[in-house]
Parts: C-alpha cells; sequence; structure tokens
C-alpha cells in the first residue's frame, strides 16, 4: 500500500455518505440520483486487491493514511488498485471514509 500526494487536478465524482461496503456504493449509484461534485484529487492510494477487498467490505474503519491526510472538504483521495473500481474518498475531517464516490465514467 502507497500513498502519494499528487499535484492537484479536477474530478467530477457521485457521492454516497457514511457507506459501509462497496455493495452499498454499487447500490445506491444504481438506483439513485446522485448529484455530481466536482472536487480536487490531491492524494492517491495505490493498493494491492487484496488490500483494497479488505477496506471495501468495512469502509466505516478508522484509517491511518486517512487520518493523515488534511485535505478541505472539496479535496479527495482517490483510491486504486489493480481490476478494482476507482474510489474517491472525502473524508472531511474524520479518520474514516465519510464519502465515497465513483467518478462520473465508473
Amino acid at each position: 500500500m502507497t500513498a502519494t500526494i499528487c499535484r492537484p487536478y479536477p474530478a467530477t465524482v457521485r457521492f454516497s455518505r457514511k457507506p459501509a461496503n462497496l455493495r452499498s456504493i454499487l447500490r445506491e449509484h444504481s438506483g439513485y440520483h446522485i448529484e455530481e461534485e466536482c472536487v480536487s484529487v490531491n492524494a492517491i492510494k495505490t493498493m494491492t486487491a487484496a488490500e483494497y477487498d479488505a477496506y471495501v467490505c468495512d469502509m466505516s474503519r478508522p484509517q491511518d493514511w486517512i487520518v493523515s491526510f488534511k485535505g478541505r472538504g472539496d479535496q479527495c483521495i482517490v483510491v486504486r488498485a489493480p481490476a478494482r473500481l476507482t474510489l474517491y474518498i472525502r473524508p472531511d475531517g474524520y479518520d474514516y471514509a465519510r464519502y465515497v464516490g465513483l467518478a462520473d465514467a465508473d
């Protein structure tokens, strides 16, 4: 698992608030209209497939890599893993993924 601070770049994302897991995000995105938000990506978290799978099973757990992110409300962390959906995490000052989103194209 590696974390990289990157040059900020814009992304259009649809966020779910306090999701329990990836399945709940996908269910919400398929069943409801969620407004797109423009955010600034300021960090990239690269995980192995196993780390990603363990993380998305329970997104409400505190994470050290989220605690260390000191972003504003419009800034987020991208989470990537091989052959997995890209997630956008907006902690808004919390130690867990308070808002988790998928890019509009996902």
